[in-house]
Parts: structure tokens; sequence; C-alpha cells
């Protein structure tokens, strides 16, 4: 017998043939996802929320530290909940998850982008071994989470910093799945339940949305786990009792906090509207889910009136697929997939709270066209059955169908790169928006583009006169350009239009200030700090008083101010102007040193503090060293009237008997001052004193 009869034949065992496959899909999801998405690492910030929750964000600034930590817990309710200036809805989890990017990268915005790239392709591999272990389907989990991995819907919640909500509560998400899964199939452990009581607990903690976290629970009982019907109703809702009660205290908290800035435009609208929205938003949500074209990041609404054609032909194509699962019962997944895209969505179609001014958003899609996705994948594959050339057919559709997305994917992600494309793309898909206008100019305004910018801008309020952000920043923008008279035109109509905008009244304040009319500016900066009393409102109208010589009130209002930030600089600064009018020099003092402690490098509060101690009258005030040392620490500042600092800086000289320098100083100063005969004229009386050995007194 020949050896080779003897010996059992080698074969790869089924169990590591399918882990390869496993891991070889794995790899491949993470792959498509990073195809996408590097060049999100060349990215820019947008200020499109990016400023309100990463690079303007005061708390987020300071990375993660346990006072930040414990900020987060409570940010969004509250005390919190009545100034939107660090947090929008209680989210604490997605939060610390910027702040944490913050402490390991600073505002590397490309390394922001690359941590959500990351959250996605996790997400994506976790889709699929979760949705493979509830199934035992491999390659129908496989596409359903490469649907999910290079869907062009999916861009806005991956390629925006801001949306870091999504990217996260979507992988804890995912994570409660499989936590569940692993509950149900074993006998009752402790373990395992709390588990997914923390996964479920993080997805509500990182995005409000995931409150319908235990009703798709419930769906996976139906389906793949069919646990509906072998194990008792009650049973199923005990066990996720808990999870209802977290679902609960999330809802409560965003519905009573102070999200959603433009609420008082959602509270506008009629119920039937909202309803006939939200019919409309479900289908447009399907048509875009097949056919991802002009994708935006944001969609208006589309006006007084919904488009009835659109909206009977949404509500038609919504009945006529609930009748199919209706009628296809037997089919779970099919029921199962459409109660999850219609449940998933139920918080953000604006019939409770609308987060925004947007008709619909892609990113509302993230989790939910999950739902759609097994519906499809599934029928599909049971139309194939074991047909080889239908199999054949299925795989060939299914492989084009993902790379023409990842190519539409990867072509919507370089929309991101930065706020003036972001922009010039809404404008491109909605040229009607004028909201989209007005982001636009203020694009072209960063980016230096000021003709531009005022041309957008005048474009939107063509679209719509009344739109009270654009017309008030096409009058800032006119007034930086020195069209002061047209500034000034476009704000008055600013402020009839919305007499409650802090903005334009202050603006208008400095216009008057510029021309000389303090009466009018202190009204307007009165009117201003009566909105709006906070730091800048008070320290603005305190600062036209002085100009007005109205110092008592002026003081009044520096020291509301303070109040308000006992910490402000220019509020300090300022007030030691007023008492150093009033010869009120120790006061002055004080307050210059307050400034100085608030911000070491405050050159006004520098210069100003560094001349009373050189040339005050009062022995007990006067330091010439310490006069020195704050005036050639400012010198090394970048910024300041040079004129200015050298002219003080001889007067410190002169007070620690270095005359000569004091005399060079003031010679340098004099050079500088062609522009002023009245400063010159003083320079050359400190400076004959320096040169006759005498120190100048004020």
């Amino acid at each position: 017998m020949a050896l080779r009869d003897t010996q059992p034949a080698r074969t790869v065992p089924v169990f590591n043939r399918q882990r390869l496959l496993v891991m070889m899909v794995c790899m491949m999801l993470i792959l498509m996802v990073f195809v996408v998405y590097w060049q999100t690492r060349e990215f820019a910030f947008v200020n499109f929320d990016d400023g309100f929750f990463v690079y303007k964000n005061q708390h987020v600034l300071r990375g993660l530290t346990w006072e930040n930590v414990r900020w987060s817990l409570t940010a969004g309710v509250g005390k919190d909940a009545a100034d939107l200036g660090d947090a929008d809805y209680w989210r604490p989890v997605s939060l610390m998850s910027h702040m944490l990017d913050v402490s390991l990268f600073g505002l590397r915005a490309g390394a922001h982008h690359l941590m959500s790239v990351l959250l996605h392709a996790l997400t994506s591999v976790a889709l699929f071994m979760v949705l493979r272990s509830l199934t035992s389907a491999l390659w129908r989990s496989a596409f359903v989470a490469a649907l999910f991995a290079v869907h062009p819907l999916h861009v806005e919640s991956v390629a925006w910093v801001a949306e870091r909500k999504d990217v996260l509560s979507g992988l804890f998400f995912v994570l409660t799945l499989g936590a569940y899964l692993r509950f149900a199939r074993h006998s009752f452990r402790w373990s395992n339940y709390i588990l997914m009581l923390l996964m479920a607990a993080l997805a509500m903690m990182s995005k409000p949305m995931l409150v319908t976290t235990p009703c798709v629970l419930l769906l996976v009982d139906l389906w793949p786990l069919n646990r509906l019907g072998n194990v008792p109703l009650k049973q199923l809702l005990m066990e996720k009792i808990p999870i209802f009660v977290m679902a609960a205290i999330t809802a409560s908290l965003t519905l009573s906090g102070g999200g959603a800035a433009n609420d008082a435009l959602w509270g506008t609208l009629s119920w039937h509207y909202r309803v006939g929205n939200a019919l409309l938003s479900y289908g447009i949500y399907i048509w875009q889910t097949v056919w991802p074209a002009e994708l935006t990041c944001f969609y208006p609404f589309p006006g007084i009136y919904l488009p009835l054609g659109q909206t009977w032909l949404a509500i038609a194509v919504l009945v006529v697929i609930t009748a199919l699962v209706g009628w296809q019962h037997a089919r779970r997944f099919l029921v199962v997939g459409w109660l999850w895209y219609l449940g998933m969505l139920v918080p953000v179609v604006g019939l409770f709270r609308q987060a925004g001014d947007q008709a619909h958003a892609d990113r509302y899609t993230y989790l939910s066209m999950i739902g759609l996705s097994l519906m499809v994948t599934w029928s599909a594959a049971e139309w194939a059955g074991k047909v080889r050339a239908r199999r054949l057919a299925l795989g060939s559709m299914a492989a084009v169908a993902l790379l023409v997305l990842s190519i539409t994917a990867h072509s919507q992600v370089a929309h991101w790169r930065n706020t003036l494309a972001l922009w010039t793309h809404a404008v491109e898909c909605n040229p009607e928006d004028c909201a989209a206008y007005a982001s636009l100019g203020t694009a072209l305004i960063e980016a230096g583009r000021q003709s531009e910018a005022v041309e957008s801008y005048r474009h939107a309020l063509v679209l719509s006169p009344y739109h009270v952000q654009a017309r008030m920043n096409l009058g800032i923008t006119l007034l930086r350009m020195g069209r002061i008279d047209e500034a000034e035109l476009q704000l008055r109509r600013t402020v009839l239009d919305d007499p409650q905008s802090t903005d334009a009244h202050s603006t208008l304040g400095f216009i008057f200030l510029h021309k000389g009319e303090q009466p009018k500016a202190i009204r307007h900066f009165m009117a201003a700090a009566d909105i709006r009393p906070d730091v800048a409102a008070w320290c603005n109208l305190g600062n036209a008083q002085m100009q007005a010589g109205q110092v008592p009130a002026a003081i009044d209002s520096f020291l509301r101010a303070l109040k308000v930030n006992p910490a402000h600089a220019d509020s300090h600064f300022s007030l030691g102007v007023a008492h150093a009018s009033q010869g009120k020099q120790k006061a002055a003092k004080e307050h210059y040193q307050q400034a100085l402690a608030a911000d070491p490098n405050h050159l006004p509060a520098l210069n100003n503090l560094a001349w009373l101690l050189a040339t005050s009258k009062d022995d007990s005030l006067r330091s010439g060293t310490q006069a020195v040392e704050l005036m050639e620490h400012a010198l090394q500042l970048p910024g300041g009237s040079r004129l200015h600092l050298l002219h003080t800086l001889a007067a410190a000289y002169a007070e620690v008997g270095q005359y000569p320098k004091a005399a060079a100083a003031a010679q340098q100063a004099l050079s500088l001052a062609a522009s002023f005969p009245g400063l010159a004229h003083q320079l050359q009386m400190e400076r004959g004193a320096y040169l006759a050995g005498t120190p100048w007194r004020e």
C-alpha cells in the first residue's frame, strides 16, 4: 500500500476557513473606509458648528480634565441650557471625545477628522461581526456593512468633525446589539446584562437620537433572534426596562434643554406642516439611499407650503412599502428592517422638536439606513437562492454598486475640505437657498475675499429680504471695507427687522462713535446691553460714555462688566483709565494691575501702568524699576504703538536716573511722531527735561 493511501487527506477545517473569510471581510471594510476618507487628513475645520463644539469651545479647548468631565455631565441642561455658548444638548460622551482629541492632537484638524474616520471604520467592522453572529449569514452581513461603510449619505457624519456624535453613538449602538446578542443567547449573567446596559447608556450619552435603542432591541427579538413567541413578551419588556428608563431620561433632558437655536422657527410651523414634512423626509431619505446625488450640508424648508406633488408621492411610496411588508409579514426581515428605518428616524423628523432650521439632513440616516439595507439585502439573497446564475449576477451587481457608491462618496467627501468648498457646493445644490448664500459670504470673508462676500450677501437678500443675519453681515463687511454710510444703512434696516439683534446694535454703536455722534452710539450700546447684558456689551457702553465725558456712568458700566466676569482684562483697563481721568491714581493703578493679572501681555495696561509708575506725583505710587521692566517687556510683544511705548519707556528711564537713555528713547519717539503734532510738542518738552537731568511728573 502506498504511503499516501495510509494518511488521511489534508483539509482546511471549515472553522478556520470561515475565520479567514471573516478576517478578510473586516480588512476589506477598513480598507474601503480609508480609501474613501483618507483625504480628510488634510482637511480644515469648517465654520458650520465646528467652532461651537471644538475650536471655539472654551471647555473643549482645555482638553480632557476632571473639571471638564464634570462640566460635560451637566452641559446642555439647567443653567448651561440657557446659554448655548458651550453646549446645545446633553451629550457628555461626545464632548469628552472632542476634549480627548484636543489633549492628543491640539487643534490639528486633520487628526480630528481621522479619529472620526477610525470610529466609522470600527463601527463598520462591528456591524458586520454583529450581523453575522445574529444571522449566520456572512456575505449578506458583509454587504450591509459595506453599504454602511461607503454610502455617500454617511459622508456628513464622518467628514464633519462636529458630527462626532454620529460615529461615536453608532459604534456604541452596534456594540449594544452585540452585547444584547451575548445576553440573549446565554443563560442569564449579570456581567452580560450590565455590559449591554453600559453600551446603551454610552450610545445615548453620545447622541440623544439613540433613545430608540430599546425599541430596536425588541425588533431584534422578532428577527433574527426569534425570541418573540418563544419567550414571554412580559420577560422581553422587563429585561429592557432599564434601557427604557435611560431613554426617558435622555428624552426629558433633550426636550427640556436649550438646544435647537431655531426652536422659535420650528414653533411657528403648524402641526400638519410638520407631519407633512416628516412624511416627505421619509420619502426623500429612501430616494437618496437609492440615488445619492446632489447631497449637501443643508436642506432648507421648501417654503410656506410643502410641494404637494412630492409630498403625496412620498406618502404613496410609504403606504405601498408598508402594505408590501404587511403582505409579506412572514418574511420577518422585511418587518424588522422597515420598522427599524421608520422608528430610528422618529426623534429627528421634526415631530417633537426641530434641531435647526433644516427640513432634513443626511446625518439622520447614519443608523436608520441599516434597516433599509437589511430589507434589500435579504430580499435579494432570497431571490437568488441557490441558483448559480442568479448568485453570480447578484454578486456582480453588488460589487458594481459598492464601487459606484465609493467613487460618489469620495467625491462627496471633498466638499468638506474647508468652509469655502462646503458652502460653494451648497449653493450649487440649492441655488434658491438664501441661508447657503449667507454662509458662503462668511466663508468668503474668512478667505479674505470681501468684495465677493458682499455680492453673496446681496444675493441672499434678493432671495429673502428679511434674512437678518445676511443683512447684518453685509453691514459689518461694508464697515470693514470703509463704506461707512452703506454699512449704516444696512444695519439700520437690520435693527428695524430685528430689534433684538445685539450685534446690529453694537456695530451701529461703533459707526456712530466713528462719526463722533456719541449720544446715538450710547443709545445703541445701551440697547445691546439691555438685550444681552454680557461683558462686551457693558464694556462697549462704558467706552462710549467715556468718549462722551460721562465718566461716572462709564465707571458704573465697567463695574457691571466686571460683575459678569471679574477677570475681564479690558474692563479692568478701562476702569483704570476712568479713575485716572478723575485723578484717582491709586484706584487706576489697582485696576491696571488686575488687568495684567488677567492678561500679562495686555499692551494698553502695560503702557498705562508703566506711565503711572514713572510719572505720578504721589511718591508712594512710583516705581521706576518696575516701569522699566514693564516697558521692556511690552516692546518685545507684537502689535501696539511703538511711538507710545517709546514715549513711556523714556519716562521710565528718567525715573530711575538713566537720563541719556531717556533722552534717546524720547528722540526715537519724536522721529515717529510726525503725524501727531501735539504729542511731538509734548515729547520735545519731556526730552528737554531729561537732558536737564529731571524726571517727568504729571
